[in-house]
């Protein structure tokens, strides 16, 4: 960073206030780079044995067919992939609160079409995923590993109940609040 340009209240810029000002970012961008230091690309072909995901050429995929064959292969990596690590670092992306005395008549059907929607999600993209379902009551409360599916549960119920719903998307995050509610 030159010395012509001095930052507010200091004369003598800190090594990371200089980064920033180079790369013009205000995030911390040095704790994020350390933080997912082993999240790097691997060569060859990667399975997770947590909820069976296979790699090839950096694309994420799910067929189980293909699992029980790699499996059995000396030169496929076992490694965690980016959906099972959101979850064990619990980063979720979505929360769907949904509310209704009818979820307590109809609590089955209600954590059947969760669960189903989470199937058809991650059919797209593994990394879609329940983190957690909690049902108390008139309530049920999700936890979502990407703010896609917390809006498209929101938006499945809103077609299977009726009911309002409501989406509210963080600014400059990517986290969604979805908030599905219907008077008996």
């Amino acid at each position: 960073m030159p010395n012509d340009l001095p930052l507010p209240g200091r004369v003598k810029p800190t090594w990371r206030e200089a980064a920033r000002w180079e790369l013009g970012r205000q995030e911390d961008w040095f704790f994020q780079a350390k933080r997912y230091q082993d999240e790097e690309d691997r060569p060859g072909t990667l399975v997770c044995p947590r909820c069976h995901a296979i790699s090839e050429i950096k694309r994420w995929y799910l067929d189980e067919e293909r699992y029980l064959e790699l499996r059995k292969r000396p030169d496929v990596q076992l490694v965690t992939c980016p959906g099972c690590l959101r979850i064990e670092r619990q980063q979720y992306e979505g929360e769907v609160l949904l509310h209704s005395p009818l979820l307590q008549s109809n609590r089955d059907q209600a954590l059947h079409l969760i669960y189903h929607t989470e199937d058809e999600a991650r059919r797209d993209n593994p990394f879609a995923r329940l983190a957690a379902v909690e049902a108390d009551g008139e309530e049920i409360r999700v936890l979502t590993t990407t703010r896609w599916l917390a809006e498209r549960i929101g938006k499945e119920f809103r077609k299977a109940f009726r009911g309002d719903l409501q989406i509210q998307r963080l600014p400059r995050e990517k986290f969604a609040r979805v908030r599905w509610s219907r008077a008996a």
